[in-house]
């Protein structure tokens, strides 16, 4: 893998508001759903081309895989890696072992996780809102390409 894109989940309303009993049932909101697309367009607009998305189980995260891969003409992947409870060192060699034919991936996952990976992986740290995108460039040498959160995609 050369390049990895990490993208936090789009909006979920809370448990109440959305009817579900746990966290891991949350869905995405309608404006969740556009931004999760505005974000996958954005990352083609950049250049971007994954061939794969790999996602949490968590439904929030599944549904934001599923829009950025109806934008990005690809298929998603469950993996349970991108729960948000194994540590950034864990998750980053699992995704690696993973995706190791492939030269770009889109990872969609879970706050705290997705900062951890970027700030270990590349020593960024980004403050990910709902459907915020960090693309890294893994070699030679880890580095951020370019980072952006869905309302950053409104200024001119």
């Amino acid at each position: 893998m050369k390049r990895l894109y990490l993208m936090r989940h789009g909006h979920a309303p809370s448990t109440q508001d959305a009817g579900v009993k746990t966290d891991a049932l949350r869905p995405l909101s309608a404006k969740g759903a556009k931004d999760a697309d505005r974000a996958a367009r954005e990352i083609l607009r950049r250049g971007g081309r994954p061939s794969i998305i790999l996602h949490s189980p968590l439904a929030r995260a599944a549904q934001t895989a599923r829009t950025a891969a109806l934008a990005l003409g690809i298929p998603t992947e469950e993996f349970l890696p991108l729960d948000n409870t194994l540590p950034g060192p864990e998750t980053f060699a699992a995704l690696n072992r993973r995706a190791a034919d492939a030269t770009e991936l889109l990872a969609v996952g879970h706050q705290p996780q997705v900062g951890e990976l970027s700030a270990m992986i590349a020593d960024f740290v980004f403050d990910f809102r709902p459907a915020g995108v960090v693309a890294i460039e893994l070699s030679p040498a880890p580095r951020v390409l370019w980072a952006v959160n869905p309302d950053e995609l409104d200024r001119p």
